[in-house]
């Protein structure tokens, strides 16, 4: 499908969610819900009390799938589900009004996910906050968001779940440094500047991020985290960076959690960030 006629799609399914969720009483209520329910972690670490990080005595099961990231989390219904959303810092939902593809806007356009992001608190927290910055690399400040409702399928074109289908998640907001030489682009204008990183100074920002992920998902009590190749898409971060940093803190979150899916999904032209993934993190 020619790259306009895709974006176009994407923004006629984003509009229907949105008519769906602003009309229907059930998905407003649910909206109404995760928004009185989030909670903001502003930059910096934080420690899970010491009961959660021992609520499982296996140790969790670590799996790299090509899944996306709510097909992935359909599968583990019944269970305390939460995702990773790789979000833009400087807007909700990042190029989701205008059909970006990325993993964000998929996640707006298949859930009631993007008005939960619309609050002004969250504006000035954490968008307003990372634009005031001015610094690329952005920070580890997360949003927690319960209960989101996964209302449409996770495909190339989806469609609407039948009300006995639909299923919640959590989703922690969180957005991994953006190395792209022009950081600022359509979707996402005013950006910032292009930073130059060594591998190290990548590493040590993604070993930051890491930990507090898992940290903010442990305090809430997932039982399964649905995370993923975290930036290694548009914002050009390196897979074997990424998978290596999540690799080196997952130890210490062992018995937090009884699985850990990295959902990395992949275009039929190229599946190197699920291989590298698949190599660094499959037992």
């Amino acid at each position: 499908m020619p790259y306009a006629d895709k974006r176009q799609l994407n923004v006629s399914v984003f509009e229907d969610t949105r008519n769906w969720y602003s009309q229907d009483a059930m998905l407003k209520d649910a909206i109404c819900h995760s928004k009185q329910h989030t909670k903001f972690y502003a930059h910096g670490a934080v420690s899970p009390a010491p009961e959660m990080l021992t609520r499982f005595p296996e140790d969790m099961h670590i799996l790299v799938s090509s899944e996306r990231t709510l097909q992935a989390a359909g599968k583990y219904t019944g269970q305390k589900v939460a995702v990773l959303n790789f979000a833009s810092a400087t807007n909700p939902g990042g190029g989701v009004l205008h059909g970006s593809s990325a993993q964000e806007e998929a996640l707006c356009r298949c859930s009631t996910l993007y008005p939960c992001l619309l609050s002004n608190e969250l504006w000035q927290s954490y968008y307003q906050m990372h634009r005031d910055r001015d610094d690329v690399t952005y920070t580890d400040a997360c949003i927690y968001t319960p209960d989101v409702l996964v209302i449409k399928t996770d495909t190339n074109s989806p469609e609407r779940l039948p009300k006995g289908k639909i299923y919640p998640v959590d989703v922690i907001t969180c957005a991994a440094p953006n190395l792209r030489p022009q950081p600022s682009n359509y979707m996402n204008p005013g950006c910032g500047t292009p930073v130059h990183l060594t591998r190290e100074q990548i590493r040590t920002l993604h070993l930051q991020r890491a930990r507090k992920i898992l940290s903010v998902a442990a305090i809430h009590g997932a039982e399964v985290l649905i995370l993923g190749a975290f930036g290694c898409g548009a914002f050009c971060n390196p897979p074997e960076v990424v998978a290596g940093a999540f690799r080196d803190v997952l130890p210490d979150f062992a018995h937090a959690f009884q699985t850990v899916e990295f959902a990395v999904y992949c275009t039929p032209r190229d599946d190197s960030n699920y291989r590298t993934f698949q190599k660094i993190l499959q037992k």
